[in-house]
């Protein structure tokens, strides 16, 4: 890890999913993110190739990377909830662009379709 304020500075994406395969294993990333690269037949070459061109996917493991193993450093939780806003900010343009609605913020809490993170058991 660095002392940087971005605990992902400098980290490669393929020693992210190197470090979450030898800590988790393809099964239990693929059960926590629901990203089918780490389900149907996972290879670190196919899931590098899929996560560059996938920002949604990408941006889940990442912050899974966070949780795992950068929950001590200060700014990964502020990076995590940035993530998440960022995901919801992307979430709504998408469905107001499709559907042609503004947002209800009545109805956002009781209509909420977002991804809930699973809390990780600690060895």
């Amino acid at each position: 890890m660095n002392n940087s304020n971005d605990p992902l500075h400098g980290v490669k994406l393929e020693k992210i999913l190197t470090d979450l395969e030898a800590k988790l294993g393809w099964k239990e990333m693929g059960e926590l993110l629901n990203i089918n690269c780490f389900i149907n037949k996972p290879r670190l070459k196919s899931s590098l190739k899929f996560l560059r061109q996938t920002p949604w996917a990408r941006s889940k493991v990442e912050i899974l990377y966070l949780k795992t193993f950068c929950s001590d450093h200060p700014a990964a939780t502020k990076l995590i909830r940035g993530a998440i806003e960022r995901k919801r900010a992307d979430a709504e343009q998408y469905k107001q662009k499709n559907t042609g609605h503004k947002k209800d913020s009545k109805s956002d809490h009781n209509n909420d379709d977002t991804f809930t993170w699973p809390t990780l058991k600690k060895n």
